[in-house]
Order: structure tokens, then C-alpha cells, then sequence
């Protein structure tokens, strides 16, 4: 696509239509004097290109392209360029392939707008850009254009605009402006989805929920409505109906009532007639009655004996009276004994504790003053030529010696009397045991089978041991069973009742399946928590509302699972696997308890106790809401701007942000949450009893083959005992038995022998060393005193030292011990006179009874003797009786027969006023039907159908208290819902549904377009990578060449800067000057620089060339033979490419194939046309 023709009109120096025509398809070059307005013929391309950059055409605003800015009558600025557009399609841009010319048209107007033609269609700035992008003209990053300055700006760019360069050249860098824009535009829909989101959760969401709320408030308010006028309806018939078959009822009562009255009046006159003749005959047995002297007799003989009986009896009741005081005076005593005896024990103890820690003190003092009396009472002995023996008696040593030699006799004595006696039974046995062993062979197997019952007894009571079974284990966990599913069994009862009046919180099911899991429906949200006092409850059911029969599942599956195999009535689920809580944050939280208070204000979740796996549902239910104690505070928390939250007070006001109030003061007694608290105790208690109950019969499992085992071995132990009683019953009285019982006698015989020499060998050995003793103190008489003379004294010294020691302690442990035995003994001798009392006391007991006992008989001989006159008397009065009673019996019969007379009256009044007031009723009746037909009038339609079964009007199970409690009950519900209803809730919960609908559309929307513009930026990313890859590689070879070309000895390239891996992080020129590289191009001259930029420059013009480039002045800085070089370059090696080429030097553009020469005249630019013919 290249320029045909260019058309300017306004534009800067060209005040009138300036047409620059039959442009050449390779080399065109501009020429003029300076201030010509050369360039501006550039400007005017650049302009219509779309330039953005208003320094480039070197202007400051878009005024300024205007010629003179408006100043000279002209006031608008035009440019028109027509491309060839018959190339390859390739080269055309997308949607001009029909079109061999596009004529692209821009005006700009002072102050005015800015417009776009794009062969004679308005189009857009965009548009128009993008058409050029497609062809490779990007006239902001333009590498198809080198104003003047260029050069300069090339040889100063940084690595980044270099790789600009090689992008713009490769044709990418259309696609990474687009890449912008399209990052700009994720952005944009990020916020617009962030937004989107926020709508639906925070706005929209929250009003669908209370619309839906609303509507089904009106629905049930519009149903109730309908209900009311049906049951008022109902009732009115009902009125009526019955009114009708009262007048009927009464009518037919009425007759009834005259009839029985008619009968009554007989009934009566018949009673009359038979009360006469009663009367008749009372009188009659009246005079036959004779009562006579004889019963006066009797009477006094019975009155006698009975004060007989009187006095014995009161003889009788004093002696049992003695004896019974007697009884209470031992028990009194026995119980001061048993005090005495607990005291006595309380004694002992506190003595033998304080003898075990004082004990040691007494026995040192006891031991030196009775060592300090045997001392002195030797000391004195000795000084009477005697001595003391071991009782400390003062003795001669003959006395001594004599005594001593007295016991070692009787001890030998003793010795051979048990010896004797031993020799005798030790034969006896013998004898005994050889005849034992005689019978015992004739009775042998009766011992044997004894001993092996014995062994086998032994082994069972063994097995019975090692087994550890208890029957009586097993009877009490019966027992305990029986009660414990007695006890659940009123639980269950009271929780169906219960349950029975509040049937929203029973939830049965049918098992879907088998092997169904049922832990995984957790059950009815209401009695899933626990609340933490009992005033939270109105305003935790207020916040849940009717959540709080929902069904907690613990998925989804389950609840297609439970409907499939179908529910008896219709509940709402919360799979915990698909539900989303909204919960207020800690802040919020914290806001609203620095407002009103940290006692003030509750979150919900806080005031209840639940397991942690059903916390979502229980947040989906009460996470986003606060509780308040007063309006006030609610009120408060409710409108502010940092809160903005759904607020319930304690009495359960309701307070939205949507500015809605609902509620107010409830009854306690109404209270789910109440009663479940209170009956709570029942479900725990339950689970504790199965918990025991599993235990009990786990344990009674465990237990019955054991008891199995128990009972074979005990029953086999009972018969082994009996067979061995049975044995030992037999060998008691057998002669080898007496023979064993014998032996067993003369054993003990030989044992207590035994013992006797056992026991007097050491005394006799003692004694003989005794004797010896005396005997040798004896022959040295004189020396043994004086020796015991010195010993005394120092036993008499030691003794005294000893009591020196304790004589601090030793008298107080003495009292105080002495005290407590002297205690102890007096105790000891109250019991035994207490004991001795109360033996002396029984003994008058049983005295005092046996005398009660011979009494009683003569009191019984008594009640003998007054039993017979009683039963004289009472056959005389038996016959008197007999007479009363026919007197009475008449008398009787009279009076019933005139009480049923003056019933008979009574119930003939009651008749006739019963008929009275049966006749009045039906009037009454009849009254009111009329009044029912005035006052209704559908009723003379529809009176036909009252009372018809199976009608609107069947009245078979229907009564007027369950007509006016259904009707109270609709109408208390109507005016609770009349404070919260919404009419308009239908209309808008179908709007809000609707916008809930297109805002979820758009969200879906946006995140796919999103995914598709982060894809396609992907995709194009490694695709513009490649690409420069390839544009670096191949414009660095043709950089070298060309460079080589124009410079020759020279080499240039383009490579990363230092660090870098590959192009993309930038690009650095690099020139080395016959194979040694330059640190960098300020070593260059001016004319090396400037050819360095021009060849990096035609190096990218060859690479991608563009439809047509434009070149201003680059050859100012060289001299006359390198700007001829590039313009025959130019010629030789562009020629598939358009150059549009301004110079004032002759070398360049003589190679031009047109050449466009501009003269300034009267004040505008003029511009001629001329060919150059070259051979």
C-alpha cells in the first residue's frame, strides 16, 4: 500500500489546495529552500497518519497545523492521501481487499473537532490507526519515518528503545500496544467483576433472601386471608346448622317432658294410697311391743361383771404399764453402758498412746524406786545377818536354799508323773491304732470313696474359683436392665409427648438403603446447640426464625439419598458440603461493642454451644447478625454506616437495614428453645441410659457362657457333697470311727504330757543352778554379805541418781497416767455395775411377765363370764330388735315412700319447667336463624349443603370452640404478619431474581473473558518472542553488511546488553573498526555515528520493509560522496518499498526518480513536479 497522491488545504504553509500528484512507487524526493515549506508536506503525512506526538510535526497544538492558527480567514485544516491498494492480499489491510484506492481523509477545525474519512465514511481515530498498524505504519513509533534530528536521536537511544526499533520493525510492537490495552481493558472487568461480586453478595443476595422471606409471608398472609373468610364462613353455618337442629332437639324435648308429667301425676296419687295403709300396720306393731322386768335384770348382772372385767383390766394395763417402763430403764441403761464401753475404749486408746510416747519416762521412774526399795531393803536385811529373796523379802540364805530345793522337787516330781503317764498312753495308742488298722482294712473302700469325693470336691470348688463367677453379678445386671429400660421407656414417652405437641422438631425417615450411615444426618438444628442462658432464647429463635427446624445433612448426596426414599413431611436441608455462610467480621464485631458496650451486645455464636463439624450451618443460620439488649442499641447498630447489619433484641425486636422493624414482646411459655432446655435432661438422659444399657448387656454376654460353665461344675460340686454326707453319715457311728475319736483323745493326752516335761526341764534346770548358788554363798557366808552390802549401796546410789534425773518429769507422767488409769478403772467398775444392774433388771422382766401371764388368765376368766351375760342379754334384745326393727323397717318404708312422693312432685315441676324453658329455646332458636339469614344472605343459597358429609359444610369431627380457636389462632397469625408483609414483594423478588440472574451472567461472562485475554497474551508473548528473535538475528547481519557497505573496514552489531541472556531485555550497538571493538560510539566521529544510525536504520527498512518511508534531511551531517553512496543504495536495494526523501543536496536526490520542489510565493508554499531520466 502506497501514496498516489497527496492533498493539502489549510495546513500550515499551504493556504490553498496543494496537490502533490503521481507520486513515484520507489525513490520521490523533496527539495526546496529553507522556509520553503518542504517539510511541511511530511507534517501533513505524519498528520493524516494519526500522530500523537505533536513535537514530531513540531507544533504545540493541533491549532497550530492551521494555517497562520486561524488568523487569515481560514479556519480548518485538510488532508487527503490516496494509497494504491492493488498489492498482494498479504500486504492489503484486513477488510480493504476490494478496494484498489483507499482515500483516507483528516480535518482539523480551530476549537473545533478532529475527523476521520476513510473513502468517504467517517470512521475513528482507532480505525484508522489500526488500518495502518496492519501494513506496518505506526506513526507513534514510526521506524518508516526519519525527520530531521533522527540520526541524532538513534545514536542516543537507550537499549529498550533500540528494541523498540527491531519490534516495530519485526511487527510486533502493534500487538504489545494492543497487549496494553487489553490488560487495561482485565483490569477495567476486574473491578467490574470485584464490583459485580460485591452487589450480589453484599446487596443482592441479602434482598432475594428477604423478598423470598416476604413473599412467603404474603403468600401465607393472602392463604390465611382466604382460610379466615371459609372458617367464618364455616362457623356462621355451623350457627345456623345447629340452631336448626336445637329447635328440633327442644321441640321434641318439649313433648317428651309433657308426657312424663302426665305419668308422674299417676305415679303420685298411686303413692298416696300406699302410704295410708303403711300406717296403718306401724301402729299395729307399736302396741305388741312389751319390754318387761326381765331385761332390767340382765342389764344389772351384765354391769356388774363388766366392772369387774373394768377393774382387771386396769390391774392388767398397770402391771404391762410397769413392765414397759422397766424395758425403756434397761434400755436407758444399755445405753449409757454402750456410751461407757465407747468411752472406756477412747480411755484405753489415750492410754496406750500415751504409754507408747511417755511409757519409757514412767518405766525409768517405776524401775529406780522400786531398785531404790529392794537396795534399802537389802541394805537392811544385811544388817540384820539376812538377805532379800526375789520378792524382796528379808530371808536367811538356809531359808533360801531350803526353799528353792522344795520347788526343784515338786518340778522333778511332776516330771516323772507325766513321764509314767506318757509310757502308759504311748502303749495304749499303739494298741488302739493296730485295732484301727484292723477295722480300718474291713471298712477301707467307704474311706477311700470318702477321700475321693473329697479330692473331687477339692478340684470343683477349685475350677468354681479359677472360673470367678458371681450369680449374684448376673441377677443385679438384670435387674439393673429391667430398670434401666423401664426408666427409658418414661423418657421416650415424655419426649414423644413433648415432641407429639412440637412435631417440627421430630424428624423421621425411612434408611435410604442398606448399610446407610444414619450419623450423617445430624438431625434438626433446634436441638443441635445449647444455649448459654435461657434469656437468650426469644432472641436466638427470632434471628434463626423458621431455620431452626431446618435438617443438618452432611451432604448433598445424602439429602437425594433421604428424598428418594421419601420424607412424611416437607423440610429444607443444609448440606454442610454446599453451604455458605455469611458472617460479620471481627471488626464490625469490635465496632459495635465499643458503641453500645461489651455487655450490651452479643454475636449469636457466642451465646450457644454446638459440636465444631456442624459450624457452618449454624453461621449460615446466625453469622451475620448481632443481639442487643434494647431497641436502642439495636437501632443504633443497625443504621450505622460501619455496622450495617440485621440486629434482635433480647424481647425479640427485629431491626434491618433495610429500615424494616418487626416483632416485639412474646410469650415465655412460647418459647421452643425454653421447653427443649428444660426437657434437654430427658435426651441426655436417654443416651446415658444406652450407654449403660450396652454396658449392662455387654457385660451379660461376657457373663453367659460362664454362667453356663457355673452351673454344670456347681450343680456337679452339689452332687458330690450330698454323696459325701451321705458317707459321713454312714461312718459316724461305725466302730472305726469311735476307734479314731479314742486315738484323736489319747493324742491330746500325749501332747499335754509332753508339753508338761517340755515346760518344767528348764525350770528344773534353773533351780538346780539355784541350789548350787546358795550352797556356794552359803559356805563363804561372810564375804557373800559383804559383797552384797556393796552392791546395795551402789543400787542404792544409781537408783537415787536416776530419780534426780526425772524427778522434773516423772511426777507429772506419773499423775497424769495414774489419772487416766484411775479413769479408766472407775469406767470399768461403772460397766460392771451397769452390767450387773441390768441382769438384775431382766430378771425382773421375766419376773414381771410370767405374772402378766398367770393375770391375763384371770382377766380371760372374766371376759368369759361378762361374754356369757352379753350373750343373754343380747338374745333378749335380739328378739326386741326384731320388733324394732319391723318398726323401723315400716317406719322406713313410709318415709321412702313419702320422699318418693315429694320427689315425684319435684321431678313433675322440674318437667314442666324443663318443657317451659325447651319451648322458649326453640323460639330463641328460631330467632336467631332468622337474624343468621338477615344478616348473611349466602345462607338461603347455601343452607342446602350444611351438615352434607364430605361437603364445605361437614361438621362431623367440627365443634364451635375448634371453629373460634382455628379462627383465633389465623387471625393472631394474620396480625403478626400484617406487621412485617410486603404486597410488593412478589414484583420484586422477580426483579431482584432477574438482576440476581444477569449479574451472575456477566460475572460468568467476564471471568471467561478474562481467561480467553490472559490465553490469547500468552500465546501472542511466545509468539512476539520468536518473532524478535528472528528480527534481531536477521537485522544484525544486514546492520554488519550494511555498515561494512558504507564504511568499508568497519563492522557493526546489535547485542543484549551485559548480563543479558537474549534480545529481549534490550539491545546495544557494538562497532569495531578492522576487527578491534569500540567501548563505545562517542570514540566515533560525526560522520561515523551518523552512518552507524542510518545503516542500524535501512538494516530494519530491510528486514520488514513498509509500504513506504519518509526520510528528512538524514544526510545534513555527511559530505557529498557518502550521500550519493546511500542514494544509489537506496535505489539499488529498495525498490520494493516507497521512500519519500527530503534533501537539499543534489547527490542524493538526483538519484530520485521524481523530485518535488517547493517555492514559497505571496505568502503560501507552491510545489512543482520533476522527472529524472536515468539511462
Amino acid at each position: 500500500m502506497r501514496i498516489k497522491k497527496i492533498e493539502v488545504e489549510g495546513f500550515k504553509s499551504y493556504s490553498q489546495r496543494e496537490v502533490v500528484d503521481y507520486l513515484d512507487a520507489e525513490f520521490n524526493a523533496i527539495t526546496g529552500l529553507n522556509g520553503s515549506g518542504k517539510s511541511n508536506i511530511l507534517d501533513s503525512i505524519c498528520f493524516l497518519l494519526g500522530i500523537t506526538n505533536l513535537a514530531q510535526v513540531r507544533v504545540h497544538s493541533f491549532n497550530e497545523l492551521v494555517y497562520k492558527q486561524g488568523q487569515a480567514g481560514i479556519s480548518r485544516a485538510t488532508v487527503t492521501i490516496t494509497f494504491d491498494n492493488d498489492v498482494p492480499p498479504d500486504k492489503q489491510p484486513a477488510g480493504y481487499s476490494k478496494y484498489k484506492e483507499i482515500v483516507v481523509r483528516r480535518q482539523i477545525i480551530i476549537n473545533g473537532k478532529n475527523t476521520y474519512q476513510i473513502n468517504g465514511i467517517s470512521a475513528t481515530n482507532q480505525r484508522v490507526s489500526d488500518m495502518f498498524r496492519q501494513v506496518g505504519i505506526n506513526v507513534n513509533n514510526p521506524h518508516f519515518l526519519i525527520m530531521q534530528g533522527r540520526i541524532t536521536k538513534v545514536l542516543n537511544m537507550k537499549p529498550m528503545e533500540i528494541l523498540s526499533m527491531v519490534e516495530e520493525a519485526a511487527g510486533v510492537r502493534m500487538y504489545e500496544c494492543k497487549k496494553q490495552s487489553a490488560l487495561r481493558t482485565i483490569e477495567k472487568k476486574e473491578c467490574r467483576f470485584i464490583e459485580i461480586s460485591r452487589l450480589i453478595d453484599k446487596e443482592i443476595n441479602p434482598k432475594v433472601e428477604r423478598l423470598k422471606t416476604e413473599r412467603a409471608n404474603y403468600l401465607e398472609y393472602k392463604e390465611i386471608e382466604r382460610t379466615l373468610e371459609v372458617l367464618g364462613r364455616k362457623m356462621v353455618a355451623y350457627d345456623y346448622y345447629n340452631s336448626k337442629l336445637q329447635i328440633k332437639d327442644s321441640e321434641k324435648r318439649a313433648a317428651e317432658f309433657e308426657q312424663e308429667a302426665d305419668k308422674i301425676g299417676d305415679d303420685i296419687a298411686e303413692l298416696s294410697n300406699q302410704i295410708e295403709a303403711e300406717q296403718l300396720n306401724l301402729k299395729a306393731l307399736g302396741e305388741a311391743k312389751n319390754m318387761g322386768p326381765e331385761m332390767t335384770k340382765l342389764e344389772n348382772e351384765l354391769k356388774e361383771r363388766q366392772d369387774e372385767q373394768a377393774k382387771a383390766d386396769s390391774e392388767k394395763d398397770e402391771k404391762e404399764s410397769n413392765l414397759s417402763e422397766l424395758r425403756k430403764a434397761v434400755d436407758r441403761k444399755q445405753k449409757s453402758l454402750e456410751s461407757d464401753k465407747n468411752e472406756l475404749t477412747t480411755k484405753r486408746r489415750q492410754l496406750e498412746q500415751d504409754e507408747s510416747e511417755i511409757g519409757d519416762e514412767e518405766h525409768r521412774g517405776k524401775s529406780a524406786e522400786e531398785a531404790l526399795v529392794r537396795a534399802r531393803q537389802k541394805l537392811e536385811a544385811l544388817a540384820k545377818g539376812m538377805t532379800t529373796d526375789d520378792e524382796g523379802n528379808a530371808v536367811t540364805l538356809e531359808a533360801q536354799l531350803t526353799a528353792t530345793r522344795t520347788q526343784l522337787s515338786e518340778h522333778q516330781t511332776n516330771v516323772k508323773k507325766a513321764e509314767m503317764r506318757l509310757g502308759q498312753l504311748n502303749k495304749t495308742l499303739s494298741k488302739k491304732r493296730n485295732d484301727l488298722q484292723q477295722i480300718s482294712r474291713r471298712s477301707g473302700t467307704q474311706h477311700d470313696n470318702k477321700q475321693k469325693l473329697e479330692a473331687e470336691i477339692a478340684q470343683l470348688e477349685q475350677r468354681l474359683r479359677v472360673l470367678n463367677y458371681e450369680p449374684e453379678l448376673e441377677n443385679r445386671l438384670e435387674q439393673e436392665r429391667t430398670q434401666l429400660a423401664n426408666e427409658r421407656t418414661k423418657c421416650a414417652q415424655e419426649l414423644d409427648r413433648f415432641e407429639a405437641r412440637n412435631y417440627k422438631l421430630r424428624f423421621d425417615y425411612t434408611t435410604p438403603y442398606n448399610g446407610f450411615d444414619r450419623s450423617k444426618v445430624k438431625g434438626v438444628v433446634a436441638k443441635l446447640f445449647k444455649m448459654c442462658e435461657a434469656k437468650y432464647a426469644t432472641a436466638l429463635e427470632v434471628v434463626a426464625g423458621g431455620r431452626l427446624f431446618n435438617i443438618v445433612i452432611d451432604q448433598v448426596k445424602t439429602g437425594e439419598a433421604l428424598l428418594r426414599a421419601g420424607l412424611p413431611r416437607r423440610v429444607t436441608m443444609i448440606p454442610l458440603d454446599k453451604t455458605s455462610a455469611t458472617v460479620l467480621d471481627q471488626r464490625q464485631i469490635g465496632q459495635a461493642k465499643r458503641m453500645v458496650g461489651e455487655d450490651s451486645v452479643f454475636f449469636p455464636k457466642e451465646l450457644i454451644n454446638y459440636e465444631r463439624e456442624i459450624e457452618l450451618a449454624i453461621l449460615s443460620i446466625f453469622g451475620n447478625c448481632l443481639i442487643c439488649v434494647d431497641m436502642d442499641q439495636a437501632k443504633q447498630l443497625t443504621f450505622d454506616k460501619n455496622i450495617h447489619c440485621r440486629t434482635v433484641t433480647l424481647s425479640g425486636e427485629d431491626f434491618k437495614p433495610s429500615g424494616v422493624l418487626t416483632g416485639g414482646f412474646r410469650r415465655p411459655d412460647a418459647s421452643i428453645l425454653l421447653a427443649l432446655n428444660e426437657i434437654s435432661g430427658q435426651y441426655e438422659r436417654i443416651r446415658e441410659i444406652d450407654h449403660r444399657i450396652g454396658a449392662t448387656e455387654m457385660e451379660l454376654a461376657r457373663l453367659k457362657p460362664l454362667r453356663q460353665q457355673y452351673d454344670q461344675l456347681n450343680g456337679q460340686l452339689i452332687v458330690q457333697q450330698k454323696r459325701l454326707n451321705a458317707i459321713n453319715e454312714e461312718l459316724k457311728n461305725t466302730p472305726a470311727e469311735v476307734m479314731r475319736v479314742e486315738i484323736a483323745r489319747l493324742e491330746d493326752e500325749v501332747a499335754e504330757a509332753n508339753a508338761i516335761i517340755e515346760k518344767s526341764q528348764p525350770e528344773i534346770d534353773n533351780l538346780t543352778k539355784r541350789v548350787k548358788e546358795l550352797e556356794g554363798r552359803k559356805t563363804n557366808e561372810g564375804a557373800f554379805r559383804e559383797n552384797e552390802k556393796r552392791t546395795a549401796q551402789n543400787e542404792l546410789a544409781n537408783a537415787q541418781k536416776e530419780l534426780e534425773q526425772l524427778k522434773g518429769t516423772f511426777s507429772k507422767i506419773k499423775e497424769s497416767l495414774a489419772g487416766l488409769r484411775e479413769e479408766i478403772g472407775a469406767l470399768e467398775n461403772s460397766i460392771e455395775e451397769d452390767e450387773h444392774e441390768i441382769e438384775q433388771m431382766n430378771a425382773r422382766i421375766d419376773e414381771m411377765r410370767r405374772e402378766i401371764g398367770i393375770y391375763n388368765e384371770f382377766v380371760m376368766g372374766i371376759k368369759d363370764r361378762v361374754k356369757q351375760a352379753q350373750q343373754e342379754l343380747e338374745k333378749y334384745n335380739k328378739e326386741l330388735r326384731s320388733q324394732e326393727k319391723q318398726i323401723r323397717t315400716k317406719t322406713t318404708e313410709i318415709e321412702e315412700l313419702k320422699k318418693r312422693a315429694r320427689q315425684l312432685e319435684a321431678k313433675l315441676e322440674s318437667k314442666r319447667r324443663d318443657g317451659d324453658e325447651a319451648t322458649k329455646n326453640a323460639t330463641e332458636f328460631a330467632k336467631r336463624m332468622q337474624q343468621l339469614e338477615k344478616t348473611h344472605g349466602w345462607i338461603a343459597e347455601e343452607k342446602q349443603r350444611f351438615g352434607v358429609d364430605g361437603s364445605a359444610y361437614d361438621f362431623r369431627d367440627y365443634s364451635y370452640e375448634i371453629g373460634k380457636r382455628e379462627l383465633d389462632e389465623r387471625k393472631a397469625r394474620t396480625k403478626e404478619l400484617l406487621r412485617t408483609v410486603n404486597p410488593k414483594a412478589m414484583d420484586s423478588l422477580g426483579t431482584a431474581e432477574n438482576e440476581l440472574n444477569e449479574l451472575l451472567n456477566k460475572r460468568q461472562q467476564l471471568e471467561k473473558d478474562k481467561k480467553q485475554l490472559y490465553d490469547a497474551i500468552e500465546q501472542l508473548d511466545e509468539k512476539k518472542r520468536t518473532e524478535l528473535l528472528t528480527a534481531h538475528k536477521k537485522i544484525t547481519a544486514d546492520f554488519s553488511s550494511i555498515y561494512s557497505t558504507l564504511l568499508p573496514g568497519a563492522s557493526a552489531e546489535l547485542v543484549p546488553p551485559s548480563g543479558a541472556q537474549n534480545c529481549l531485555a534490550g539491545l546495544e550497538v557494538r562497532v569495531a573498526f578492522n576487527g578491534k571493538n569500540k567501548d563505545s560510539l562517542a570514540e566515533l566521529s560525526g560522520g561515523q555515528r551518523s552512518l552507524v544510525a542510518l545503516s542500524l536504520i535501512l538494516a530494519m527498512l530491510k528486514f520488514k520493509p513498509a509500504p513506504f518511508y519518509i526520510l528528512d534531511e538524514i544526510d545534513a551531517a555527511l559530505d557529498i560522496s557518502h550521500t550519493e553512496n546511500i542514494g544509489k543504495m537506496i535505489k539499488n536495494h529498495f525498490s520494493e518499498s516507497q521512500f519519500i526523501v527530503v534533501s537539499l543536496k543534489q547527490g542524493f536526490f538526483d538519484n530520485a526518480n521524481v523530485v518535488y520542489r517547493v517555492n514559497f510565493r505571496d505568502g503560501r508554499s507552491v510545489v512543482t513536479r520533476t522527472e529524472n531520466r536515468h539511462t
